[in-house]
């Protein structure tokens, strides 16, 4: 069994190993441990796709399930499946597994360059990343409102900063919302390689999500009776140049919540005002003794 290779920089995380035209397998996060974080998983199926497609069409949407939590202590292995190769337009699916059981599936659409009619909406009116503490220093801030156990977690370094629009940080209870806003940019330098930056949007684009259902009920991923997970991840990318690196503005919203579930939607937007990605995801929000 190959072992899963420890990576301290989320660019070497995200590309994932060839084995054949087909396959490849993922690494780990150094340090990580107990349950992979499902962006990474998305990021690195997505990385895999990529690596199967003409260098240029580029990924425009990934539609994604999360069958079973993965674990870091494991290898991943990816298997790509080619189910379209047009003159525009190609298709690709693929399954991620562990122990020989799919842990989650990707089906993904790629475009060649092509003009056409365009709009979209304006970015909101939100204060600036400018002076906003960061979650390290909000968690810091907070610690006596914090269980001691969360708080190697979140004063750790993680791949992006994180500044919460006014503070309103997820593992922090905040007045009941159906909204919540926050700024984030990696803190790697990824370059021109665009198949990277855009696993990379994907990778954050699961960050703080699914707990944007929680925040009408007052109740966050950390408190004892709330067990929540992703179900599906969807992620549309409009921008034909995305830059990780610079600030982005990540506007979410919660339109419905039932039978243990709950709905999220985000908009992810360059610092002056561009649409670069919109976001769908159905979580579980279970409710337990």
């Amino acid at each position: 069994m190959n072992e899963p290779k420890q990576k301290s920089l989320l660019s070497d995380l995200l590309d994932v190993d060839r084995i054949d035209e087909t396959h490849f397998i993922g690494h780990r996060l150094e340090g990580d441990r107990g349950r992979i974080f499902g962006g990474e998983v998305l990021a690195q199926a997505l990385m895999a796709a990529s690596n199967t497609v003409a260098p240029d069409k580029q990924v425009h949407s990934a539609h994604n399930y999360f069958m079973r939590p993965g674990d870091s202590a494991l290898p991943i292995h990816y298997e790509v499946f080619a189910d379209l190769d047009g003159r525009s337009f190609s298709n690709r699916r693929v399954v991620a597994r562990q122990n020989d059981k799919p842990i989650f599936s990707l089906t993904a659409s790629f475009q060649a360059p092509e003009p056409g009619l365009a709009h979209q909406q304006p970015m909101p009116e939100k204060r600036g990343p400018e002076g906003l503490p960061n979650e390290r220093e909000l968690a810091q801030a907070h610690a006596d409102q914090l269980p001691e156990k969360l708080h190697p977690m979140l004063s750790r370094e993680r791949p992006f900063e994180v500044r919460p629009v006014n503070g309103e940080a997820n593992f922090l209870t905040v007045e009941p919302t159906d909204q919540q806003s926050m700024w984030f940019r990696s803190r790697e330098s990824i370059g021109n390689n665009a198949p990277l930056q855009r696993a990379t949007l994907a990778y954050a684009s699961d960050l703080s999500l699914l707990s944007t259902c929680m925040r009408p009920h007052g109740v966050t991923w950390r408190d004892p009776q709330i067990r929540s997970a992703s179900i599906d991840h969807a992620i549309w990318f409009h921008a034909t140049e995305i830059r990780t690196e610079d600030w982005m503005l990540y506007v979410m919203d919660s339109p419905w919540s039932g039978a243990s579930r709950g709905l999220n939607r985000g908009s992810i937007y360059t610092q002056d005002g561009q649409l670069i990605a919109s976001v769908a995801q159905e979580g579980l929000i279970r409710m337990v003794e």
